[in-house]
């Protein structure tokens, strides 16, 4: 046999080889909906996006308790999941 080692997220709990690759979306320091007392759920877009064989629904968005508006899940992607809302709470 052969030892692995594996390094847990502290905040999604997924295992991981490396410690120091994994960003986790679920980390407070970035002030995302992921981990804030806000987050309600997620609501549906009825958008559609072309991707060139079809169109498929686009991504759903945050549904935000302190009336944040203005962020999707693609911007939140593009932030790299670090928003730091000014309305933040901790869970």
């Amino acid at each position: 046999m052969k030892q692995v080692i594996r390094y847990k997220c502290e905040y999604c709990g997924n295992y991981f080889a490396t410690p120091d690759r994994h960003k986790c979306k679920y980390n407070p320091a970035l002030k995302n909906c992921f981990s804030c007392k806000h987050l309600k759920g997620w609501l549906e877009s009825d958008e559609g996006i072309d991707v060139g064989i079809g169109v498929i629904q686009a991504p759903n968005y945050p549904n935000c308790a302190a009336d944040m508006f203005g962020w999707n899940i693609k911007v939140i992607k593009s932030l790299h999941y670090d928003m730091q809302c000014s309305r933040w709470s901790k869970k």
